[in-house]
Protein backbone atom coordinates (compact mmCIF):
# COMPACT_ATOMS: atom_id res chain seq x y z
CA UNK A 1 0.00 0.00 0.00
CA UNK A 2 2.84 2.47 1.05
CA UNK A 3 3.31 2.50 -3.09
CA UNK A 4 0.46 3.18 -4.11
CA UNK A 5 0.20 6.53 -1.43
CA UNK A 6 3.76 7.21 -3.33
CA UNK A 7 2.08 6.69 -6.99
CA UNK A 8 0.20 10.15 -5.85
CA UNK A 9 -3.12 8.02 -4.84
CA UNK A 10 -5.90 10.56 -3.10
CA UNK A 11 -7.17 7.35 -0.98
CA UNK A 12 -7.68 4.10 -0.48
CA UNK A 13 -11.01 2.19 -0.24
CA UNK A 14 -10.48 -1.16 1.64
CA UNK A 15 -12.99 -3.91 1.28
CA UNK A 16 -12.72 -7.80 1.29
CA UNK A 17 -12.25 -10.58 -1.17
CA UNK A 18 -10.52 -11.37 -4.78
CA UNK A 19 -13.80 -12.01 -6.96
CA UNK A 20 -17.60 -10.66 -7.06
CA UNK A 21 -19.42 -11.48 -5.46
CA UNK A 22 -17.69 -13.12 -2.72
CA UNK A 23 -18.93 -13.85 1.04
CA UNK A 24 -17.19 -10.77 2.81
CA UNK A 25 -17.61 -8.45 -0.17
CA UNK A 26 -20.55 -7.34 0.09
CA UNK A 27 -21.54 -9.69 3.34
CA UNK A 28 -24.66 -11.22 3.94
CA UNK A 29 -26.39 -14.13 2.76
CA UNK A 30 -26.42 -15.70 -0.79
CA UNK A 31 -29.95 -15.34 -2.05
CA UNK A 32 -30.41 -18.83 -4.36
CA UNK A 33 -33.97 -18.93 -5.43
CA UNK A 34 -33.33 -14.95 -6.44
CA UNK A 35 -30.32 -15.79 -8.01
CA UNK A 36 -31.52 -18.31 -10.30
CA UNK A 37 -33.74 -16.34 -12.27
CA UNK A 38 -31.35 -13.64 -12.94
CA UNK A 39 -28.39 -16.14 -13.77
CA UNK A 40 -29.04 -17.17 -17.25
CA UNK A 41 -28.12 -13.55 -18.26
CA UNK A 42 -24.61 -13.76 -16.73
CA UNK A 43 -24.20 -17.69 -19.19
CA UNK A 44 -22.60 -15.74 -21.75
CA UNK A 45 -20.34 -13.66 -19.82
CA UNK A 46 -17.62 -16.11 -18.51
CA UNK A 47 -16.36 -19.36 -18.79
CA UNK A 48 -17.42 -20.90 -15.55
CA UNK A 49 -20.97 -19.31 -15.73
CA UNK A 50 -22.90 -21.97 -16.89
CA UNK A 51 -21.21 -24.71 -14.30
CA UNK A 52 -21.97 -22.24 -11.57
CA UNK A 53 -25.80 -21.80 -13.14
CA UNK A 54 -26.00 -25.59 -12.60
CA UNK A 55 -24.46 -25.83 -9.14
CA UNK A 56 -27.17 -23.10 -8.02
CA UNK A 57 -29.78 -24.99 -9.64
CA UNK A 58 -28.97 -28.23 -8.20
CA UNK A 59 -30.72 -28.40 -4.91
CA UNK A 60 -28.46 -30.36 -2.91
CA UNK A 61 -24.87 -28.13 -4.06
CA UNK A 62 -27.23 -25.17 -3.91
CA UNK A 63 -27.67 -26.00 -0.07
CA UNK A 64 -24.35 -26.18 -0.18
CA UNK A 65 -22.77 -23.39 -1.57
CA UNK A 66 -25.35 -21.06 0.72
CA UNK A 67 -23.80 -23.18 3.83
CA UNK A 68 -20.18 -22.83 2.77
CA UNK A 69 -21.06 -19.23 1.75
CA UNK A 70 -22.48 -18.52 5.07
CA UNK A 71 -19.55 -20.22 7.12
CA UNK A 72 -16.82 -18.02 4.88
CA UNK A 73 -18.65 -14.84 5.75
CA UNK A 74 -18.90 -14.96 9.64
CA UNK A 75 -21.45 -13.64 11.85
CA UNK A 76 -20.23 -10.01 11.79
CA UNK A 77 -21.64 -7.72 8.74
CA UNK A 78 -21.78 -3.84 9.99
CA UNK A 79 -17.75 -2.80 9.66
CA UNK A 80 -16.87 -6.46 8.24
CA UNK A 81 -13.79 -4.79 7.18
CA UNK A 82 -12.59 -2.80 10.08
CA UNK A 83 -9.80 -4.47 11.44
CA UNK A 84 -8.26 -5.08 7.92
CA UNK A 85 -8.68 -0.96 7.29
CA UNK A 86 -7.23 -0.27 10.57
CA UNK A 87 -4.03 -2.27 9.23
CA UNK A 88 -4.03 -0.40 6.16
CA UNK A 89 -4.28 3.21 7.74
CA UNK A 90 -1.71 2.00 10.74
CA UNK A 91 0.86 1.92 6.86
CA UNK A 92 -0.43 5.22 5.31
CA UNK A 93 -0.75 8.48 5.38
CA UNK A 94 -3.90 9.16 3.09
CA UNK A 95 -7.44 8.47 3.68
CA UNK A 96 -8.70 5.27 4.12
CA UNK A 97 -12.29 4.36 3.36
CA UNK A 98 -14.40 1.18 4.53
CA UNK A 99 -16.45 -0.84 2.73
CA UNK A 100 -18.60 -2.93 5.44
CA UNK A 101 -22.56 -2.84 5.63
CA UNK A 102 -22.70 0.39 7.22
CA UNK A 103 -26.03 1.69 8.63
CA UNK A 104 -25.79 2.47 12.03
CA UNK A 105 -24.69 5.91 12.69
CA UNK A 106 -22.82 5.03 16.34
CA UNK A 107 -20.64 2.42 14.32
CA UNK A 108 -19.66 5.07 11.78
CA UNK A 109 -18.90 7.01 14.29
CA UNK A 110 -17.15 4.81 16.17
CA UNK A 111 -15.12 3.46 13.20
CA UNK A 112 -13.94 7.30 12.12
CA UNK A 113 -13.29 8.35 15.50
CA UNK A 114 -11.72 5.24 16.96
CA UNK A 115 -9.08 6.08 13.91
CA UNK A 116 -10.51 2.88 11.78
CA UNK A 117 -10.64 4.63 8.80
CA UNK A 118 -11.43 8.22 7.80
CA UNK A 119 -14.60 7.73 5.94
CA UNK A 120 -17.58 4.83 4.67
CA UNK A 121 -18.41 4.05 2.17
CA UNK A 122 -22.23 3.04 2.11
CA UNK A 123 -23.89 1.08 -0.86
CA UNK A 124 -26.86 -1.67 -0.13
CA UNK A 125 -28.21 0.22 3.25
CA UNK A 126 -28.57 3.39 0.67
CA UNK A 127 -30.81 1.30 -1.81
CA UNK A 128 -32.63 -0.30 1.41
CA UNK A 129 -33.04 3.20 2.89
CA UNK A 130 -32.62 6.06 0.51
CA UNK A 131 -32.84 8.45 3.22
CA UNK A 132 -30.52 7.04 4.98
CA UNK A 133 -28.67 10.65 5.72
CA UNK A 134 -31.87 12.05 6.86
CA UNK A 135 -32.59 9.09 9.22
CA UNK A 136 -29.32 10.36 10.88
CA UNK A 137 -29.98 14.16 10.38
CA UNK A 138 -32.88 13.69 12.48
CA UNK A 139 -31.07 11.55 15.35
CA UNK A 140 -31.76 8.12 14.76
CA UNK A 141 -28.76 5.87 15.08
CA UNK A 142 -30.29 3.14 12.81
CA UNK A 143 -33.02 2.82 10.15
CA UNK A 144 -36.34 1.05 11.45
CA UNK A 145 -36.33 -1.42 8.80
CA UNK A 146 -32.76 -1.62 8.18
CA UNK A 147 -30.97 -3.87 5.33
CA UNK A 148 -31.17 -7.28 5.98
CA UNK A 149 -27.80 -8.00 3.86
CA UNK A 150 -29.75 -10.33 1.76
CA UNK A 151 -28.37 -9.37 -1.52
CA UNK A 152 -31.78 -9.62 -3.21
CA UNK A 153 -31.16 -5.90 -4.81
CA UNK A 154 -27.91 -7.36 -5.98
CA UNK A 155 -28.64 -10.76 -7.70
CA UNK A 156 -32.06 -8.47 -9.09
CA UNK A 157 -30.38 -5.61 -10.39
CA UNK A 158 -28.92 -7.66 -13.63
CA UNK A 159 -32.59 -8.12 -14.76
CA UNK A 160 -34.61 -5.84 -12.90
CA UNK A 161 -34.48 -1.84 -11.65
CA UNK A 162 -32.66 -1.41 -8.29
CA UNK A 163 -34.16 -1.70 -5.38
CA UNK A 164 -34.46 -3.85 -2.03
CA UNK A 165 -36.17 -6.82 -3.20
CA UNK A 166 -36.75 -8.30 0.58
CA UNK A 167 -40.49 -8.64 1.25
CA UNK A 168 -40.01 -8.98 4.55
CA UNK A 169 -39.15 -5.49 4.88
CA UNK A 170 -42.34 -4.19 3.83
CA UNK A 171 -46.40 -4.39 4.26
CA UNK A 172 -47.05 -5.85 0.98
CA UNK A 173 -45.29 -7.01 -2.15
CA UNK A 174 -46.88 -4.16 -3.70
CA UNK A 175 -45.57 -2.07 -0.89
CA UNK A 176 -42.27 -3.30 -2.24
CA UNK A 177 -42.71 -3.11 -5.78
CA UNK A 178 -44.01 0.65 -5.67
CA UNK A 179 -40.63 1.44 -3.80
CA UNK A 180 -38.40 -0.19 -6.41
CA UNK A 181 -40.24 1.93 -9.55
CA UNK A 182 -40.05 4.99 -7.21
CA UNK A 183 -36.49 5.70 -9.23
CA UNK A 184 -38.44 6.26 -12.16
CA UNK A 185 -40.06 9.40 -10.27
CA UNK A 186 -38.23 10.03 -7.20
CA UNK A 187 -40.47 11.57 -4.60
CA UNK A 188 -38.80 14.63 -2.62
CA UNK A 189 -37.71 13.56 0.71
CA UNK A 190 -39.97 14.07 4.01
Amino acid sequence: TKWLEQAGVDALHVSTGSSFPHPRNPAGDFPVEDALTTFPSLIPSGRNELFNYLTLRALSTGRLYQMLWAKARGDKIEGINLSDTKAVKKAVNIPVICTGGFQTASVIEEAISGGSCDAVSIARPLVANNDLVKIFERGADRPEKPCTYCNKCLVNVLQNPLGCYEESRFDSREEMLAEIMSVFQPPPFG
